[in-house]
């Protein structure tokens, strides 16, 4: 059964799925739902939980062992796959199909994916899926969509800001979420009556400038190389979760992966700045085409191994090797070669 995000909650308190299928390109959304759904999890006694990251080397065969591995004191369990591909493969597709038509005793599914086109939608082990629990599509927040949601979730925090001001912060965020909840979250803190006003937003976001994630990319895309390095420290020295970070960074390097592929396709530049989810606003072109035009598109590929990389580290626990990693990957796209580094 096909749900819509803001459905999610009170569908799977209903009954909760033997299996759900996340889908979208907005990373903010896929996380708040995937947690919506651990949350729900525990509430339903499902005390364990796997997590397995399916590349395209990820052996398949392992998740049929596990189906037999429940923990001494647990009775139920959680397994999360994450597929950012969207495609599991012959094997892949085998086993989730399988898993769908005859599911393993006290064993519930959670596959996490990217964008998924109507074709892959349509492959069998999607539709097993499907049938068997249900898929959430979560789709991106559209730039005149933006401030509406900025005011929703204030609302939710228990904040009150009329559109003006939402519209001051969706300008500011350049239709980044993960900017914008971070922004928010900041604002709950600065304001304890709840009234967010225009002079409490600017306070928030000239202290916030220097060393929020989505801020880091404007010196990285302007070749800042002095900056990154003390702007990543301190993000680091906050207490921020590198997760988070990286997750905006990522957000932000894929976008620009994608557009220096259509512009070495022969794509002009104001049709490729329009094509991005969001697109890409007027006042942040000219500092997207110089962080472009530092790298061929070749060049901008090399990047994603080491975001996959980055990813892995920083979900295994491993979090001051993935804030280095961080940090040398962020020097490399400002154009800084591996032997002149020194973080």
């Amino acid at each position: 059964m096909r749900v819509k995000a803001e459905q999610l909650s009170s569908q799977i308190h209903r009954s909760f799925p033997v299996t759900s299928v996340l889908y979208g390109d907005e990373p903010l959304l896929v996380e708040e739902a995937a947690d919506t759904i651990r949350q729900q999890a525990k509430v339903q006694g499902i005390t364990e939980r796997q997590v397995w990251h399916a590349d395209a080397r990820f052996d398949w065969s392992k998740l049929r062992f596990a189906d037999d591995s429940l923990s001494l004191f647990a009775s139920q369990k959680l397994v999360e796959i994450r597929l950012p591909s969207g495609a599991p493969g012959k094997e892949g597709g085998a086993f989730l199909r399988e898993f769908a038509e005859q599911p393993a005793p006290d064993t519930f599914l959670l596959l996490i994916t990217g964008k998924l086109t109507p074709q892959q939608q349509k492959a069998k082990w999607f539709t097993a899926l499907e049938s068997a629990g249900i898929s959430v599509p979560l789709w991106p927040v559209s730039i005149e969509m933006l401030p509406r949601w900025i005011q929703q979730r204030m609302q939710q925090k228990g904040l009150q800001a009329n559109f003006s001001v939402a519209t001051m912060l969706a300008e500011r965020t350049e239709g980044n979420l993960f900017a914008a909840a971070q922004e928010i979250d900041k604002l709950v803190l600065l304001s304890p009556d709840g009234n967010v006003d225009e002079p409490l937003l600017m306070e928030s976001v000239a202290d916030s400038a220097r060393f929020e994630a989505f801020s880091l990319m404007d010196a990285v895309y302007s070749g800042q190389s002095a900056k990154i390095p003390r702007m990543l420290r301190m993000l680091q020295a906050e207490g921020n979760d590198v997760l988070a970070v990286f997750s905006a960074v990522s957000w932000s390097l894929h976008r620009m992966v994608d557009m220096a592929d259509q512009l070495d396709k022969g794509a002009a530049p104001a049709q490729v700045f329009s094509s991005q989810k969001p697109p890409v606003w007027d006042k942040a072109r000219p500092l997207i085409q110089t962080g472009l035009r530092r790298h061929a598109a070749a060049k901008w590929r090399t990047f994603l191994p080491q975001m996959a990389a980055i990813d892995r580290a920083a979900k295994g626990g491993g979090n001051d090797n993935a804030w280095r990693m961080l940090t040398t990957l962020c020097l490399q796209v400002a154009g800084v070669p591996m032997q002149l580094q020194q973080t």
